[in-house]
């Protein structure tokens, strides 16, 4: 597909740049240009104008989508996280990963690390509509399988080729770590270590560390010493320095509101990060914690998400504080490009209906009922 964008500020991997044209062809970025180019005039999709910033799509490092729809009760203590995924089948992680899904899309997300039991369903659920999912294996967490072994193999078999892995490991129980940490290294992928596991007590610990969680890990001065990684929910943590220093990526987790923009918002607001870092943490820091070294720049496969910024509450567009602009003013996101191929256009989603919604609220009143009855039991 060949797409000629317009755009007032693009945020490119060298610097912002204002008042330019991008070109894709065949899935790649081929042009970065002031003037508009001459060989575009054939261009399937043009799209933007002055009025639009245009970015890297935005990734999450610990996502749970199936849980989507009870975030509000999980984050409210209404609801028992165990209980409500115990009373789920496959069909119900799918369609609920579906819902989260769309609502990523439109936050502008376009690649997320998925938790979820049943994780394979949730990442179905998120290629369906043309997103970028990566699969956590969980380890000695609450819904982990019996023999996540097998599960691994099973699932990177399935999911990773040598250009690209899609496949990673959550480490939640530290007598697992040895073997887990065996393994990160033989298949070089990286490692999801949870809060509650301090980095601290190994001797050693492989490159391709994410460690989770902000100020309250007790193993920040080896995750800096061994210049590891380190990924955080900034509306859950209190933290009383800085975090810039740790180039760390931001995890939605289940947040409530179950949105990028806001944990960045949250990040700048409460000087853990700068707004440049917290648009970091949400882009290029991310991507290179899971090896992807995407950009704005030619010969670029990057993922292109393009917001209308010509009314309020986003308008004006400040070109003179490009990272404030695309996280204080990112309300409408017209277009998503992934893999060269828009997946919403015009603010719709294109590759998911109504019929899918109506499905995903019906099994939805299905698990609520189950849910109620086990608690009456």
């Amino acid at each position: 597909m060949k797409v000629l964008i317009k755009a007032g500020l693009a945020l490119t991997k060298d610097s912002p740049l204002r008042d330019i044209y991008i070109g894709i062809n065949n899935e790649k970025i081929e042009v970065i240009s002031k003037d508009e180019p001459e060989d575009y005039d054939d261009a399937e999709l043009s799209i933007g104008g002055l009025d639009r910033l245009v970015s890297p799509g935005f990734i999450s490092i610990q996502t749970f989508l199936s849980l989507y729809p009870f975030r509000y009760r999980i984050f409210s203590g209404k609801l028992n996280v165990n209980d409500i995924v115990s009373v789920m089948d496959e069909k119900d992680v799918y369609y609920f990963s579906l819902l989260a899904g769309y609502h990523l899309l439109k936050t502008g997300i376009t690649k997320i690390i998925t938790a979820d039991p049943k994780p394979e369903h949730a990442a179905r659920a998120l290629m369906t509509i043309g997103l970028k999912p990566i699969i956590a294996v969980s380890v000695g967490c609450s819904w982990s399988s019996s023999d996540w072994k097998r599960e691994f193999k099973a699932l990177y078999s399935r999911w990773s080729t040598k250009e690209e892995n899609r496949v990673i490991i959550k480490l939640c129980d530290e007598d697992e770590a040895e073997e887990v940490f065996g393994i990160s290294n033989e298949y070089k992928i990286p490692v999801l270590v949870d809060r509650s596991i301090n980095l601290s007590r190994f001797k050693e610990i492989p490159r391709n560390i994410i460690a989770l969680g902000g100020g309250s890990r007790k193993d920040l001065e080896i995750i800096r010493k061994e210049n590891l990684g380190l990924s955080f929910t900034p509306s859950y943590e209190i933290c009383k320095f800085t975090l810039g220093s740790y180039m760390p990526s931001i995890s939605l987790d289940s947040t409530p509101r179950y949105d990028i923009r806001t944990e960045m918002g949250i990040a700048a607001s409460r000087l853990l990060l700068t707004s440049e870092e917290a648009y970091k943490a949400a882009t290029i820091w991310g991507y290179k914690q899971v090896g992807i070294t995407e950009g704005i720049e030619r010969g670029s496969l990057t993922d292109l998400i393009i917001f209308e910024v010509n009314e309020p509450p986003s308008f004006p567009l400040d070109k003179e504080s490009p990272f404030e602009s695309i996280i204080y003013s990112s309300y409408n996101l017209e277009t998503a490009i992934v893999g060269g191929e828009a997946i919403l256009d015009g603010g719709v989603p294109l590759n998911i209906g109504i019929k899918d919604i109506e499905e995903a609220n019906k099994r939805i009143e299905e698990i609520d009922e189950k849910y109620r009855n086990m608690e009456k039991d």
